[in-house]
């Protein structure tokens, strides 16, 4: 453990804004800034900092004072150095100790596995396997997929099982913050650096020193940024905005995007920045993808929603799940959550399809029932208008690998990830014949409805 002096309460105030330092002894009568007001600023700082105040002057209203202003203990002079060294022991303790419980309370999802909070197919297995890989280390890890998968989910999955876990997970999207304020929300300002700097701040780097820092939506970052945050990944050091002292910049970064950056143009982000992020790069597959944990998202968020809304909804009827199963929810997760929390707001007893609203199977509009309890349009019933779209949907994907593979059924087979036994009886099922089959032109192109 490294410690640093100061002479001074200001001094103190701005070593401690720039280092961050685990525990303060701080003297109460000094020269300038007094003990008492240095305190209270610290307090402002840093609420976790313990500060073990120490005097030559003890007084009962000394002590009830500091305590009251926020100090951890006080010591009167002369005191034994064993005194001291118990007392930083234990307020190092009692910090450890309030950290993990305040990542356990803010974050309590991350207590579960991501199976339990994400599905328990192959696929979220792999996903889980990848984290539990790279979380332990401190290489620089970039999370990609679609808006909505999750990426969050699993930057905080990371952090959880890293041996950062005590610090704090800092999030920041990059693309919700102006690109005249990401640069000092990024890094901080000292006071005076920029008109309205009336006090120095501290960046979402220093935030996170200890910890996590997610750069989410990290393709939104201006190009004009993208150099420093560059020169910071390589030499883990920057400057504030208007500071002229470097600061360390020790967090673990972890950037999300729903963009392939391995392919952008260089004009709008920088190659070299995006091998400095891929150090490790774990993809979230669409939820259109793992189908299988379709049923178990649903559940969980009607369990979720039941709670907070202080409801009883029991389930899905047949038709819900028909319609939740064939619908490509380019939203992926987050549009599946909306959806279950709306239709548990409607729902009394057990969520039907009309409770769902429209939504669109594998790219074809599916309209809901007209009322609650109402029959379909047209006298079709939604089970057959589901069943009706994901034939359609099906026999296109198997005419366009039959395409894509010259016609060869056993490729073809193998571009859908299906046997060959079973591709020959959806050629059979859908009537896509070849040439030769004795049938005709008509029959090769009618379609199963």
């Amino acid at each position: 453990m490294e410690a640093v002096e100061t002479s001074n309460g200001e001094e103190a105030i701005k070593c401690v804004s720039h280092q961050s330092p685990d525990v303060v002894l701080l003297d109460i009568r000094m020269p300038g800034v007094d003990g008492i007001e240095v305190l209270s600023r610290l307090g402002k700082m840093d609420g976790d900092l313990p500060v073990i105040m120490i005097t030559a002057f003890g007084s009962i209203k000394d002590a009830v004072r500091t305590v009251k202003s926020g100090a951890y203990d006080y010591l009167t002079k002369p005191f034994e150095n064993e005194l001291v060294l118990l007392t930083i022991r234990r307020a190092l303790n009692e910090r450890k100790l309030k950290r993990r419980l305040r990542a356990m309370d803010s974050h309590a999802e991350e207590r579960f596995s991501l199976q339990e909070m994400m599905g328990r197919s192959q696929a979220i297995c792999s996903l889980e396997a990848e984290v539990a890989l790279v979380a332990p280390t401190d290489f620089t890890v970039l999370v990609t997929g679609e808006t909505g998968v999750g990426k969050e989910l699993v930057a905080r999955a990371i952090h959880a099982s890293s041996h950062r876990v005590s610090g704090r997970m800092v999030a920041v999207n990059c693309g919700a913050i102006p690109e005249t304020l990401i640069e000092s929300e990024l890094f901080g300002y000292e006071k005076g650096a920029f008109t309205g700097a009336d006090r120095t701040k501290r960046g979402k780097f220093e935030a996170a020193s200890s910890g996590t820092l997610l750069l989410d939506e990290i393709s939104s970052l201006p190009f004009t940024l993208q150099g420093r945050l560059l020169r910071v990944l390589q030499e883990r050091r920057f400057y504030r905005l208007g500071g002229t002292e470097e600061i360390s910049a020790e967090a673990r970064i972890v950037a999300a995007t729903n963009r392939d950056l391995s392919a952008a143009d260089p004009a709008v982000f920088r190659p070299d920045l995006y091998h400095r992020l891929s150090g490790y790069v774990i993809h979230v597959p669409p939820l259109r993808a793992r189908m299988e944990d379709l049923i178990f998202l649903a559940k969980r968020f009607l369990d979720l929603t039941n709670q907070n809304l202080g409801k009883n909804v029991r389930g899905f009827s047949e038709a819900a799940l028909d319609l939740l199963l064939g619908h490509d929810w380019p939203g992926n997760v987050r549009e599946l959550c909306n959806v279950i929390r709306r239709a548990v707001l409607l729902a009394d007893d057990v969520i039907d399809a009309g409770h769902l609203g429209p939504l669109r199977a594998n790219g074809v509009e599916i309209p809901a029932r007209r009322s609650l309890g109402g029959g379909a349009a047209d006298n079709v019933s939604l089970k057959e208008i589901v069943r009706r779209s994901a034939v359609a949907v099906e026999r296109e994907a198997i005419m366009q690998a039959l395409q894509e593979s010259g016609r060869n059924k056993a490729k073809a087979a193998r571009l859908l990830k299906i046997d060959y036994k079973t591709m020959l009886t959806k050629l059979k099922k859908y009537v896509i014949l070849e040439k030769g089959d004795g049938d005709d032109r008509q029959e090769r192109e009618k379609r199963i409805t």
